[in-house]
């Protein structure tokens, strides 16, 4: 391909000193640019894009780690609203949490009391009923945790500390 341009005298001069400085004929000096511009946009598109692009994409992966609704795979308040619409329920797309309104940081300590919607309160029911399951029927469902709520709940005393300093 040919490609023939005007250059304004005042870029003309600036274009040669260039040359002159990179020992270059003009139009290799342009074929150059041309390719290392190319080369440099092409690589940024493989390589995720600019800076923004990047910074986008740690704070949706880090809101979809972190939120108290997500498990990773799905968040609980779009699985709960595709079951409602009778949808099939979608994984996470992380650029939706990036702007979801009802991320709630599990890392953070407790918030202060807000309005519980319909949501948040099945979402609740839901984690109850699912401790229940587990609790009423650990035995048939051949779950066997390696320590039990109560030995989980109860208090280390100074004989625990001592027992465990002496069978060290």
């Amino acid at each position: 391909m040919k490609i023939s341009i005007e250059i304004p005298p005042d870029i003309e001069k600036l274009l040669l000193k260039k040359c002159e400085k990179s020992k270059l004929d003009p139009p290799e000096l342009v074929l150059s640019l041309l390719e290392w511009y190319f080369l440099k946009w092409r690589k940024s598109r493989i390589d995720g894009g600019s800076g923004f692009i990047k910074i986008a994409n740690q704070c949706a992966v880090e809101r979809v780690k972190y939120c108290k609704y997500s498990d990773g795979k799905r968040c609980a308040r779009e699985v709960l609203n595709d079951l409602v619409t009778e949808k099939e329920p979608e994984p996470i797309i992380p650029y939706r949490c990036l702007f979801c309104i009802h991320f709630v940081d599990r890392r953070a300590p407790k918030p202060m009391e807000f309005k519980k919607d319909a949501i948040d309160q099945t979402y609740e029911i839901a984690r109850v009923a699912a401790r229940l399951v587990v609790e009423l029927y650990r035995e048939k469902l051949g779950y066997k945790p390696s320590l039990t709520v109560e030995e989980i709940e109860k208090e280390i005393t100074k004989e625990d500390v001592e027992s465990l300093l002496e069978n060290w």
